[in-house]
């Protein structure tokens, strides 16, 4: 069986990118053409590679199966024609607001000093699945009870109860725990939360009821510094809005953990291990950010 090169590359691209649209944008060409390379390749395998989902092109089983085979073909030929390892891509997949506020500045600066190497950084509120090769590493909330992963616990985080000064001062006194059930509250909309580890409102001795909800973290910070209401907020993100004060400090604040993963295949390979390395030195050095 002979498979052309060509309908692989259109294959990995498809599979990283998830719509037509995308990968003929990355490839240059018309979105018809993928389709046209993705079905030759199906064809030449006997095989199904991808489904169409609400959310684009999700790969099969058999996709899923081929992958790692094609990315090994992938690096092979990126050694020959590249010798450096430290060149590539590395995709890094971690929840929106550690993403956003706290990896994005430290990732543009450490890709100054890197420049062949291109540095993906995917910060959504949802679940990034190592499995299905949606990041090289990614960064959870939750560890997973298995699977073929190395794992290591990246950092703590704070997360305290803030309010913006003006709601504060609008508003009746704070001076003890249940004083909150006069006030309004900013949280997750309960039936979207990706992880249990989000359900914060729930761990106060009181009955809430959040006026404004948002699965973005960075959207419900927004809706707090603009006097929404009170919400229970990491402390690397509310730290640098000096609208925001923080209420009842000693009575609540939680602790939560952030896991870093990579498939054990991936863990040896320098590119990876340079950005595994970097992200463990930099949780240590900004342990004041992160637990304050």
């Amino acid at each position: 069986m002979k498979v052309d090169w060509d309908h692989l590359r259109y294959f990995l691209i498809l599979a990283r990118a998830k719509t037509l649209t995308n990968a003929a944008r990355i490839m240059g060409v018309e979105h018809s053409t993928v389709a046209r390379r993705i079905q030759a390749l199906e064809q030449s395998l006997g095989m199904q590679l991808f489904k169409r989902e609400a959310t684009g092109y999700e790969l099969t089983i058999e996709g899923l199966a081929l992958i790692p085979r094609v990315e090994q073909m992938e690096q092979s030929f990126l050694q020959i024609e590249k010798p450096n390892p430290l060149q590539g891509r590395v995709r890094i997949g971690a929840p929106e607001g550690f993403g956003t506020a706290f990896l994005a500045r430290l990732l543009a600066e450490f890709s100054q000093h890197y420049p062949l190497l291109t540095i993906d950084l995917i910060p959504v509120p949802k679940t990034i699945r190592l499995s299905h090769r949606e990041a090289d590493i990614v960064i959870s909330i939750e560890r997973p009870k298995s699977g073929p992963f190395i794992i290591t616990r990246l950092t703590n985080y704070s997360l305290k109860l803030y309010g913006s000064q003006q709601y504060l001062q609008r508003n009746s006194p704070i001076r003890r725990v249940e004083d909150l059930s006069e006030h309004r509250f900013v949280d997750y909309i309960d039936d979207l939360v990706y992880s249990s580890a989000l359900y914060r409102l729930e761990r106060l001795p009181l009955q809430l009821t959040a006026c404004f909800r948002s699965n973005s973290i960075l959207a419900q910070q927004i809706a707090v510094s603009a006097g929404a209401g009170l919400a229970i907020l990491p402390r690397f993100i509310a730290v640098d809005q000096p609208e925001l004060q923080e209420v009842l400090s000693e009575d609540v604040n939680f602790t939560h953990t952030f896991w870093m993963l990579t498939l054990v295949d991936l863990q040896h390979e320098p590119k990876i291990k340079l950005v595994w390395d970097f992200l463990r030195k930099q949780a240590d050095l900004q342990q004041e950010l992160l637990m304050g």
